[in-house]
């Protein structure tokens, strides 16, 4: 049983005649009866009395009828639905994302998604990056703006940018003219991320690597505290370009590059592989790839 078989049948018990509802249908009439063959032996129980003056429904031929329409009535009301989800989506979607790139990303993609489509209501979850493989793979997040991710079955992802990692400090703090050294790092008050974290790990590498000591003054779970923290002249903290925009603009931090080769990292969005994705999650990625490719040309940011 097909709804076009159910079509069929609807409008040769409306007719009660094969031969008008073929003409109704605008298909011959050996199709209609075959089909109404098939669905009687689909159903397995006659549907239709035939005589010389037309048909008339059986009594299992007229709770099919009834339920038929309020069938084809629903199917009606569901394509109308996937229509208007097409021009108009609609529904809650949940984007990760690291506290460093959501002081970027963030405002600009709600004011995008709210202006483009009122529909969706986005829910932003700020958590750390070594987190937000973590939180796809539970179905927390529809998607996430993954730090160095890496091949995970059943995610699919795709590259944003390669984010370069600087050290920041506050305007006055005396550092060495060109990129600061891995060796003059060392020596500097730091004030780091808690591990786990992607920059904490780089920074504990670069410094392993090269066999150097080092102290870190204060730590912090987010990046709000890590500027209140070199703001406070606590030490010296290292960040992404994007983390410190603001405070660039408003001259109350500095930036310097650090020479070594672990101080860059690659986003990518990430998302479960499930195959279906609703029309709303299909807009906020859209969106997201979108706006990163305008943040390319951000002079600092990518390379």
């Amino acid at each position: 049983m097909d709804l076009r078989q159910l079509r069929y049948f609807i409008k040769v018990v409306e007719c009660a005649n094969i031969t008008r509802a073929s003409e109704a249908l605008h298909i011959a009439q050996p199709a209609i009866s075959q089909q109404m063959r098939n669905l009687e032996r689909d159903m397995d129980m006659q549907l239709l009395e035939r005589s010389v003056h037309g048909v008339v429904p059986t009594a299992a031929g007229q709770t099919l009828y009834r339920h038929a329409i309020e069938l084809l009535r629903q199917a009606d009301g569901t394509r109308e639905l996937l229509r208007q989800d097409a021009e108009y989506p609609q529904g809650k979607v949940s984007v990760g994302m690291p506290s460093s790139t959501a002081r970027m990303l963030a405002i600009p993609l709600a004011r995008t998604i709210r202006s483009r489509y009122p529909g969706i209501k986005l829910e932003l979850i700020d958590a750390p990056s070594a987190e937000l493989g973590g939180l796809i793979t539970v179905g927390r997040v529809a998607m996430a703006v993954v730090v160095d991710g890496v091949p995970t079955r059943g995610v699919a992802s795709r590259r944003l940018l390669s984010e370069i990692l600087y050290l920041v400090a506050w305007p006055e703090f005396l550092l060495p003219d060109g990129a600061v050294s891995i060796e003059a790092l060392a020596k500097m008050p730091l004030v780091l991320p808690c591990a786990p974290n992607t920059i904490r790990s780089r920074v504990d590498a670069a410094m392993q690597e090269a066999g150097l000591p080092f102290e870190v003054e204060f730590e912090a779970n987010s990046t709000d505290l890590l500027f209140s923290a070199v703001l406070a002249k606590l030490g010296v903290t290292v960040l992404p370009w994007a983390a410190a925009h603001v405070e660039l603009e408003q001259r109350r931090l500095k930036l310097a590059r650090i020479d070594h080769r672990l101080f860059t990292r690659e986003l990518s969005l990430c998302w479960p592989d499930t195959g279906v994705q609703s029309n709303a999650v299909e807009k906020v990625r859209e969106t997201i790839f979108e706006l990163f490719e305008g943040f390319e040309g951000e002079p600092g940011w990518g390379y």
